[in-house]
């Protein structure tokens, strides 16, 4: 329990990291057609995916010391009914799958004795209505190499957070930093800190890519931090995912 409990932790962090450091030009497409390892298959694709098919972030990740490949697509499909397919593919192949829905956020996990590799699909809500799934896999025969200090962080963190938990990866030169951590302060209270800190820093804020729930900042070397912002109640509190990229990988 306690690795599968770390797996939806770090794919709910990994699903906000891979928004910001795809905005932000961190992974690209065209580096995952270059060569590199051979592509795992991952489940059968889903019949319900948007116009533009499947987004590769990449082939070759290294996710706090594991091997990984992520994707994402998205569909105007609800996350229960993303959930429900892909437990039931991996049932059929004869697998046996732990699936999961929680608020709004939904994962499929599975141990694939004949490679072993763990599969994995997190599906979320995104913009305009739609679901955005990520799916991938790791080779859990690594222990993964978590963060859980926030004075570690390569980007702010406010003193009133709690549960820290941090991840980071390296693709071909390109380096991402996530943490997500819970608080006190209210969704208005962590974008006016984010908004300060950041601007300190030399980061400007992409008003355009911006909205309450995800804050953008980049910086004219390519640096970028992307801020997600989830209300824990109506009245206070928050869950906060913060993710950072350096370099091209190009």
């Amino acid at each position: 329990m306690k690795a599968l409990r770390a797996i939806l932790a770090a794919a709910a962090a990994l699903a906000v990291l891979a928004l910001g450091a795809w905005g932000g030009g961190a992974f690209s497409a065209a580096r995952a057609e270059a060569g590199g390892p051979a592509r795992t298959h991952v489940v059968q694709d889903y019949p319900g995916r948007a116009e533009g098919g499947e987004i590769r972030i990449g082939d070759s990740l290294i996710v706090n010391g594991q091997p990984m490949q992520l994707s994402i697509f998205y569909t105007s499909d609800p996350v229960e009914r993303v959930v429900e397919f892909y437990a039931g593919s991996f049932r059929d192949k004869g697998l046996v799958p732990i699936a999961k829905s929680e608020g709004q956020l939904g994962h499929v996990s599975v141990l694939d004795p004949s490679d072993g590799l763990q599969r994995f699909i997190t599906a979320l809500p995104a913009p305009g209505g739609q679901t955005m799934v990520m799916t991938g896999a790791v080779d859990p025969r690594k222990a993964p190499q978590l963060v859980t200090a926030a004075r570690r962080a390569p980007f702010p963190v406010p003193e009133e957070h709690r549960a820290y938990l941090g991840y980071s990866s390296d693709d071909a030169g390109a380096r991402a930093d996530a943490g997500q951590f819970v608080t006190a302060l209210a969704p208005q209270q962590i974008r006016d800190y984010y908004r300060r800190e950041l601007l300190g820093r030399g980061f400007d804020e992409r008003k355009g890519g911006s909205t309450p729930g995800l804050l953008q900042f980049a910086k004219s070397n390519g640096e970028a931090v992307t801020v997600a912002v989830q209300a824990l109640s109506e009245r206070e509190g928050a869950a906060v995912f913060v993710s950072q990229t350096r370099g091209d990988g190009r």
